[in-house]
């Protein structure tokens, strides 16, 4: 039986700077062959929400291929939940930042999160007492120790950020975060935050990057989950 699966993931790409969302029509990208020409009209998968919604303070389009970008005033957001797509979103942000080459951008994430289901109850409480041991909020808060076994229980981990430093030359950081999704099911996420700060605010360093540390950044997210589990839980199976 394996102690734990992947049953979602998804990666994306966040650029914090000063946007026009009004821009980001589907023909936009289209007509600059950005992505291939597709019927953009309809509604979200599952929801009934427009496909593509353009306005001066947002924009959101549902591409192709389970990708979605989501354009504020002052973030950027192109996310993608199909892994054998994950590499193309730095295609698709570097094209277009390459075109809208005024842009300034002080803030750049790449980004990455698995959905974790653990295999049994014994598994989720072990895997939670050792991320986040209980001792120390037992001391923190000693009228749980009064309360009865039941009550007991409801003390764990439920939401959890770790700072790392980077592994490269580049300001900012790396931050996991493992956080309950549903407790009745056994599964959490694993997120990982690569930060970077892109001190001359231009494109061109953003593009420089994403060319350079995207898989990379992909990688290391991925290495950072599987070892968590692993260590922690044993192989997937």
């Amino acid at each position: 039986m394996r102690a734990w699966e992947k049953i979602g993931e998804d990666a994306n790409i966040v650029l914090v700077g000063n946007f026009n969302p009004s821009i980001f029509h589907p023909e936009w990208f289209i007509k600059r062959g950005i992505v291939p020409d597709w019927n953009y009209s309809g509604h979200r998968s599952g929801t009934n929400e427009a496909a593509v919604a353009v306005l001066p303070d947002l924009a959101q389009i549902d591409f192709q291929d389970q990708k979605f970008l989501q354009v504020m005033l002052n973030k950027f957001t192109l996310r993608c939940s199909h892994a054998s797509e994950f590499l193309s979103l730095k295609d698709i942000v570097s094209t277009a930042f390459s075109i809208l080459k005024e842009t300034p951008i002080s803030q750049m994430g790449m980004n990455y999160q698995a959905v974790i289901r653990i295999a049994d109850n014994d598994l989720w409480l072990k895997f939670g007492e050792v991320m986040a041991p209980k001792e120390p909020w037992l001391v923190a808060a000693p009228y749980i120790n009064e309360l009865d076994d039941g009550n007991k229980k409801r003390l764990g981990l439920w939401n959890l950020t770790m700072q790392m430093p980077r592994p490269d030359d580049l300001s900012g950081y790396i931050r996991p975060t493992v956080k309950v999704e549903n407790s009745n099911a056994r599964t959490l996420s694993i997120s990982v935050n690569n930060h970077v700060e892109i001190a001359d605010k231009s494109t061109a360093t953003v593009i420089d990057y994403l060319e350079r540390y995207w898989e990379q950044s992909l990688n290391l997210a991925n290495e950072i989950v599987r070892n968590t589990l692993i260590d922690q839980l044993g192989e997937e199976g």
